[in-house]
């Protein structure tokens, strides 16, 4: 079997991980498109770190198999979903998000170009920064939620 014989299942085994890393990359931004007000917000941060590092896994790969990103035209201006956007009342520490931030607007300029290492490792500093804070998220909810009941316990008493 020749190399190039052997390429071609390797790309198509690559793009159907691109795919799959896609799908949860779309459904982790639909968790947050259609989020309630705040319940679960520390859980949707995690799943949104998970899906970017599948991202950042698939086209590490498919730079590695030679694949270039589809740039996606006006990439650059995009948003995030309401919840995640400055001045909305994003729980958790204030660097975390302006490292976000940062790393959306990297994220951005990355997928409006075609090198798919450069995507990966815009998605990977997402995954990063996205995951910190699902963590502090989730440990204020936790502090939250112990004060909430030593405060009911001590009106019972």
């Amino acid at each position: 079997m020749s190399f190039s014989n052997d390429l071609d299942p390797q790309r198509a085994d690559v793009m159907d991980a691109v795919r799959e890393a896609g799908s949860g990359w779309a459904v982790a931004m639909r968790a947050h498109k259609l989020a309630p007000p705040d319940p679960g917000f520390a859980e949707r941060l995690r799943r949104l770190a998970q899906a970017a590092a599948g991202e950042q896994v698939a086209w590490e790969n498919a730079h590695a198999a030679g694949l270039l990103w589809r740039p996606v035209p006006g990439a650059e201006g995009a948003e995030p979903p309401y919840e995640l956007r400055p001045g909305t009342g994003r729980r958790g520490p204030a660097s975390l998000w302006e490292r976000f931030d940062r790393s959306v607007n990297a994220l951005n300029r990355a997928i409006a170009g075609s090198n798919a290492a450069e995507v990966a490792d815009a998605f990977g500093a997402m995954a990063h920064v996205a995951g910190e804070l699902a963590d502090a998220v989730a440990s204020d909810d936790e502090a939250a939620a112990r004060a909430s009941t030593d405060t009911r316990a001590r009106g019972a008493a």
